[in-house]
């Protein structure tokens, strides 16, 4: 006999799981609990998520994970060791647990299930540090983040070689101090690898909350004395080789410091009447031009309203040139040609018949990706105002501290 019961199951959509799998939300801003009331589940929703609770490593790591998210709220969201955090305490029982796959069934506890209000709170918590260990797991699990020093030298590599300073110590952008495309520069800096939990605040606040969303964990940033210069070092980068448009991101693509279009006329008109011109061969002229278009480009119609919606946490007021670019890494494989030489030294005919069962082409002679960097140019002026204004980096990183602690610990602070 059927049971209508199971026909009406048929027609029971989760509509915020829909949601989050077809309809571009994030899982970290569900509401909705798991709906994990076993131990059977538990184990089968880990499985899928890639974590074998039978395999003692792979629990051991989703301990780990778990430690760690209860340090980095302690650390982050709550007082006193922030304190601008939350003035709330873990629950003892959560401290106290010792197989995370119990944070599954806590977090399916709710009101609508007539569970007390102590279970219900113990709910919020779990939900909270499974949405920070979903987001360690995913930074654990970036194959790339091995290779992290061999990325940074194959990719500053390309840009150091034309950093350079003259005989009065000046720093500029060029092969060497006589280029005639050389500009100077203020400041050139290669960003430090960000740390860890810098890593886990950016995905907590970003829709897609997995590692590989991050572009910037490689970056470089150039302060030029003025704005047309700022614009001289992408047409610098490109006509040298640098870096290729090809490869460069267009989503990422930013530009809150000149108005192209404007200058492009301007420059145009320029040349144009330059070239009608007795003295178009005089170096002078273009001497000339140039002062007009540094003179140009400060004019404030120039000034390009902010996009924020990419980042809510910049100010209004930042203005910079950037962009995302990808560069194809390319690592030897040092264990293919251990092992090579290793074969070709061995006498033992019964060692080598073992090695000859090896085989070499299921090891990879050259690991080879793309990694993303980023590059941001400023002028003087503009990088002192982001510096001291409300766009500095210490504004920025609160706002997007607040917001990562709204986003997770979201229902426990209503």
């Amino acid at each position: 006999m059927i049971l209508i019961d199971d026909l009406k199951k048929k027609y029971q959509f989760d509509w915020e799981i829909l949601s989050v799998i077809i309809g571009g939300q994030s899982a970290i801003d569900t509401r909705e609990s798991l709906k994990i009331g076993t131990s059977d589940q538990a184990k089968l929703f880990l499985d899928c998520y890639g974590f074998d609770l039978d395999n003692p490593i792979e629990k051991a790591e989703l301990f780990g994970n778990f430690q760690e998210a209860l340090s980095f709220i302690r650390k982050f969201f709550l007082q006193p060791e922030n304190p601008d955090g939350l003035k709330l305490e873990i629950p003892r029982k959560i401290s106290e647990i010792t197989d995370p796959s119990q944070l599954l069934i806590l977090s399916s506890s709710t009101h609508s299930q007539g569970q007390s209000s102590s279970q219900f709170s113990l709910s919020l918590w779990s939900c909270a540090i499974l949405k920070i260990m979903h987001t360690i797991a995913h930074i654990d699990k970036d194959l790339r983040t091995t290779y992290f020093p061999d990325v940074q030298k194959q990719i500053f590599d390309r840009f150091y070689k034309f950093i350079g300073r003259d005989e009065n110590g000046k720093m500029y952008l060029g092969k060497d101090a006589k280029d005639l495309d050389r500009i100077d520069l203020v400041a050139f800096e290669a960003k430090p690898k960000k740390t860890r939990e810098s890593v886990i605040l950016k995905l907590l606040h970003k829709p897609e909350n997995v590692a590989e969303d991050i572009f910037d964990r490689v970056g470089l940033r150039f302060v030029t004395k003025n704005a047309f210069d700022a614009l001289r070092v992408v047409k610098f980068l490109k006509e040298r080789h640098v870096l290729t448009p090809a490869n460069v991101k267009p989503s990422r693509s930013r530009n809150t410091l000149i108005d192209v279009d404007v200058f492009q006329k301007e420059l145009q008109k320029k040349l144009d009447e330059l070239a009608k011109s007795a003295d178009a061969q005089d170096p002078a002229r273009y001497q000339e031009l140039e002062k007009h278009l540094i003179a140009f480009c400060e004019q404030k119609k120039l000034v390009v309203d902010n996009p924020s919606e990419e980042n809510p946490h910049s100010s209004e007021q930042y203005r910079s040139i950037q962009f995302t670019a990808r560069q194809l890494i390319k690592i030897k494989n040092s264990l293919y040609e251990d092992l090579r030489n290793i074969r070709s030294v061995i006498k033992d005919q019964s060692v080598l018949s073992l090695f000859e069962r090896l085989d070499l082409r299921n090891i990879q002679k050259e690991v080879r990706f793309f990694y993303p960097f980023e590059i941001q140019i400023y002028d003087e002026f503009s990088h002192a105002e982001n510096l001291a204004g409300h766009s500095s980096h210490t504004n920025y990183k609160k706002s997007q501290l607040q917001a990562a602690m709204k986003r997770v610990m979201r229902d426990l602070i209503s």
